[in-house]
């Protein structure tokens, strides 16, 4: 038996060594897991001044830490970026509206050449990118294997762009160099991360070392990436920071700011090099103006308690606000390192300098800051663009694909700073009409909230999870940046500030100087928190689902308070509960994230229960978060009543008025008062009820809106409900006086944007149904008619093409007789830009088809009104009452020759044309070129049946010029009509034939204040 049992144990042995052999492998597999690619630079570049150019030599070590073989590198050439239009920095940068690398003059503009590379010593084959010309593939004659190495070499010259058009660049002899060498893609486990340089969409680079040496006139001040090697240089620095106050002093007698200015001294003769080198770094920059004060400083971290020097460099016009940079750049330091880790270099500089591509840009050690109109906006854009150091600079994340684990966090930290080191500040207050009109306790976070809740009440926010590229404009800030900083200050709240702390610690501990992706964020704040952050990385990172609690109910007795709050919204989050006695908070409690319903009990016998008391949880809309003991609705906010605007506060029911004049011809002056709550951020529900007193009738005219928002998961941006109320008087006529001669409307509607939330689209959608109940008094005679209209639009807008189709059809029917109306049409209009530089100008081109489908009239009172009009509509075809005219119902005079531009779109004021079959139009508008953009030739076309009897077809066609003030005020002057439209008029005089267009309109969609835009 004693063989089986040796074969037995040898099995066993076998199975126990296999067991350790897989588990050895498992362990290394997961030790080597994450890998990144190191690149060791050395660099060499002379400043031509007088050409701005670079004159420069690199070498580069690559290191290949990947499991992959390489066959080949993609590399950036991102000063190519300026070459032109044609590439992605010109087309974005044509789409947002600035136009210098599409039409600018070729001085301006930049590139990179005289490349000749080499792979140890080898001539290498490269080739630029069919797409975009930042961007070369250099391909290896030799695959490098991992764990292999290869230096690349190679000559460049930089023509350096001018500093308007982005961060690269020179304004006359202040240099600000920039994304400026050739450099390696980052390759990781994603694969190559290959991307054209962009304003709106950051960077992506790979950590390793440089070692650059600069060659430029003696009198150049400079501040860069890295430690200064070059002691003379060392010596050159702080005697210029020992005779800044004196240079400050002589600086302060002289104009500050934008209207100042320091000429550039001239260029001294002699030359130098200097020498910086860094580790552990992932780009180089520097910046160069022979007219810097410099200060320098010391900052003390409060971990290692290492000191760290810090400098500010800064032109003498901005010497009043700059004189305390460096005070600012030590806080930053400060505070960053202790909530997040400590400042890992010896040197961070912050310089004064023209940035184009925002206020301020952040480089290893390095940033750049552009002109600030206050102190305090100084320190902030000093301690932001400081603290990338930590968030981009130590923390390397793709900042084109995952902008917020930068800008989002950054702002987080931002957003602390303040509030820790100004805690009663003022901020936006300062920035809003510098606080009048209620803006007067407005803070920094209020900056941010009010941002996201704005652009997210509107349903036009993305999610945080966007791509950089893909934003809009306004979602880039609002979004990446401020809703990023909202969410992550909600999980502090949550967490506590120790906690989160401790989290950020580690996870700069373990993902410093390598490039940590969301998945990594996530797992090491749910390992250390402890906590289950899906609603934060699934739902506020993710998506557009917004924040919503409502409190439910509260129960006072003996034993405290009962509170029960309910998600209303579509993130299952964590809630914040507080407790008041006598207007004082005296107790919190966090509910942990649940769906529908959740209690609560307070220790505290409270007379006012709050959800999210501190305001810091980012919800869009909080008029359901209160409940206070007095009075008989517990839940209604308190009333506050304040004069013309002002922002809608927490726990308060604001109401707004504010005295309104007005006149059309027949209530003549009217007076009265708005009251409204229209304050930002925007209520879920909006009213604006404006009474007047008519002095031609006699009696209170006005108008009044009232709409409830709602922001739906999925298929639509935004759905609102709502009801407009209009009674004005529409007769001048003796006989009715006063109440014997008006009109009166109630219309409710439903207004509804199309579409998600996810992408910058160039497509719009919009629905609105909109039914009427319409009364018009003329003395004893009322007429009441009832209708409505569904309206689809589709717009698609690009820089120089838009276009918009419109689809409506119409019911309206007299409910004191059997007369009925039924239509249906189809628009399109097409606007061209046809000159595209400074002097921007449009052609348009519009189509129109309509049709009445039910005409079912007892008489011929209605047939006017319910026809179709070859001209648009006047007062009277105004049957739901879209928008305000002076004289509605005029037949004669300048009042009568008021139309809107739909239907026919004539830029007439005849009748000619008007029938109850069918009308079809080509309408042409053109600004033109050589005057002010108000001036522009119109010309029209259009077909109408002659009469319901016959087959037969009449046209008509006009042609003149035309006067526009934006969508608003449109005034026409006919210089040829056709002969059947000029023989209807009944007067010879021309003025008859001026025709205007006013649209004031702005309720029927509900109030918000970008209805007056559009």
């Amino acid at each position: 038996m004693l063989p089986v049992k040796h074969s037995t144990f040898q099995e066993m042995n076998k199975y126990i060594l296999s067991l350790i052999l897989l588990t050895v492998v498992a362990l290394r597999s997961t030790a080597q897991s994450y890998w990144q690619q190191e690149v060791n630079y050395t660099i060499s570049v002379k400043l031509d001044d007088k050409n701005h150019v670079l004159h420069g030599q690199e070498s580069f070590e690559y290191i290949n830490n990947s499991p992959e073989t390489l066959d080949f590198l993609y590399l950036h050439l991102w000063p190519n970026a300026y070459r032109d239009g044609k590439t992605a920095l010109g087309k974005q940068q044509y789409a947002g509206g600035e136009q210098e690398l599409t039409f600018g003059a070729d001085s301006i503009k930049g590139s990179i050449d005289s490349l000749n590379f080499t792979v140890n010593g080898v001539p290498t084959y490269f080739e630029y990118d069919a797409e975009n010309p930042d961007i070369a593939k250099l391909v290896l004659s030799t695959p490098l294997i991992p764990g292999g190495k290869i230096t690349v070499s190679t000559p460049f010259k930089v023509k350096i762009p001018s500093g308007e058009i982005s961060r690269l660049g020179h304004i006359g002899q202040s240099y600000q160099i920039t994304q400026w060498y050739p450099k390696p893609a980052v390759y990781d486990k994603n694969g190559w991360n290959q991307m054209p340089y962009l304003n709106q969409g950051e960077f992506y680079s790979e950590y390793g070392s440089f070692d650059v040496s600069i060659t430029l006139p003696k009198n150049y001040v400079v501040g860069a990436t890295g430690d200064l090697q070059t002691q003379s240089e060392i010596d050159f620095l702080n005697k210029k920071a020992n005779q800044s106050p004196e240079d400050i002093k002589a600086a302060l007698l002289k104009k500050q700011g934008p209207r100042g200015k320091t000429d550039f001294p001239d260029s001294d003769p002699e030359w130098k090099t200097i020498r910086y080198t860094q580790k552990n770094v992932h780009d180089f920059a520097w910046f160069a103006d022979k007219r810097y004060i410099v200060l320098k400083g010391e900052v003390e971290l409060p971990q290692t308690k290492r000191k760290v020097t810090s400098w500010a460099m800064f032109v003498p016009h901005n010497a009043r606000y700059w004189q305390k940079a460096i005070e600012y750049i030590n806080d930053g330091t400060y505070y960053y390192s202790k909530w997040n880790g400590d400042y890992p270099y010896n040197n961070v500089t912050a310089v004064d300098g023209t940035i184009s591509a925002g206020g301020g840009m952040e480089y290893p050690n390095v940033t750049v800051i552009g002109n600030a109109g206050s102190a305090m906006e100084l320190e902030i854009v000093i301690v932001h663009e400081v603290g990338h150091n930590w968030f981009y600079g130590i923390l390397g994340s793709n900042e084109r694909v995952h902008g917020w684990m930068d800008e989002g966090m950054n702002t987080l930290n931002e957003l602390r700073y303040v509030y820790t080191k100004y805690p009663e500040n003022t901020n936006l207050s300062d920035m809003v009409l510098e606080g009048r009109f209620h803006f007067d306790h407005l803070d920094h976070y209020d900056m941010a909230d009010f941002s996201y809740r704005a652009i997210s009440g509107l349903g036009e926010d993305q999610p945080i999870e966007t791509h950089s590229a893909d934003f809009t404009s306004i979602n880039y800030g609002a979004v990446m940046y401020s809703k990023t900083g909202l969410v992550f200050n909600y999980l502090k709240q949550y967490l506590g500030d120790e906690t989160f702390d401790r989290c950020m610690h580690l996870y700069f501990e373990k993902w410093k100087f390598k490039h940590p992706q969301p998945e990594d964020l996530r797992a090491v704040l749910e390992q250390e928190s402890g906590k289950d952050l899906s609603w934060l990385f699934g739902d506020l990172i993710q998506t557009t689902n917004h924040v919503d609690y409502k409190l439910k109910k509260v129960k006072t007795d003996a034993n405290g308070t009962t509170v029960t709050v309910k998600n209303s919204g579509q993130v299952n989050g964590p809630i914040e509960v507080g407790a008041y006695q006598k207007g004082k908070l005296v107790e919190t409690v966090w509910v942990e994230p649940s769906e529908g319903k959740s209690s609560v009990v307070l220790k505290s016998q409270a007379d006012e229960v709050r959800v999210n008391p501190s305001g810091r949880i980012p919800e869009v809309f909080r008029d359901n978060n209160n409940w206070h003991q007095k009075g008989l609705f517990g839940k209604v906010e308190p009333l506050k009543l304040e004069g013309i605007i002002g922002d809608n506060e927490q726990g308060k029911s604001n109401v707004f008025w504010m005295p309104m004049i007005a006149a059309n011809q027949y209530d003549k002056f009217m007076l009265g008062v708005a009251v409204h709550n229209l304050g930002i951020p925007f209520n879920r529900v909006q009213y604006l009820v404006v009474p007047m007193y008519s002095f031609g009738g006699k009696r209170v005219s006005g108008i009044a809106d009232i709409s409830y928002s709602f922001l739906p998961k999925k298929s639509l941006k935004l759905s609102k409900f709502g009801v407009a109320v209009r009674s004005f008087k529409e007769t001048d006529n003796e006989a009715f006086k006063g109440n014997d001669g008006y009109y009166f409307t109630a219309s409710p509607f439903w207004f509804a944007k199309l579409g998600n939330r996810k992408e910058a689209s160039p497509i719009s959608q919009t629905v609105l149904v909109q039914t009427m109940y319409r009364l018009d008094v003329f003395g004893r005679t009322k007429i009441e008619q009832a209708g409505g209209f569904a309206k689809y639009d589709f717009n698609y807008n690009k820089p120089d093409h838009e276009v918009n189709i419109g689809l409506r059809s119409d019911f309206i029917s007299n409910l004191k007789n059997s007369d009925q109306m039924g239509r249906s049409s189809i628009e399109a209009t097409y606007r061209f830009r046809y000159i595209r530089n400074k002097k921007s100008r449009w052609m348009e081109l519009r189509g129109y088809a309509g049709g009445n489908w039910l005409f079912d009239l007892s008489g011929a009172s209605n047939a006017a009104n319910y026809s179709l009009s070859l001209s648009g509509a006047n007062g009277s075809q105004d049957l739901f009452i879209e928008d305000y005219y002076f004289g509605r119902t005029e037949t004669q005079g300048f009042l009568s020759q008021q139309r809107l531009e739909n239907m026919g779109g004539f830029k007439s004021t005849s009748d000619y044309g008007t029938n109850s079959q069918w009308v079809a139009t080509t309408n042409f508008y053109a600004q033109l070129p050589f005057v002010p953009g108000i001036f522009g030739v119109f010309a029209d076309a259009g077909i109408f049946p002659a009469s319901t009897l016959t087959n037969e077809i009449n046209t008509a066609f006009d042609v003149g010029l035309g006067i526009r003030l934006g969508k608003v005020v449109g005034l026409y002057f006919p210089l040829y009509i056709s002969k059947d439209m000029n023989d209807a008029y009944s007067s010879a005089n021309y003025t008859t034939r001026i025709r205007f267009t006013l649209r004031m309109s702005f309720t029927n969609r509900g109030i918000n204040f970008a209805n007056l835009l559009n």
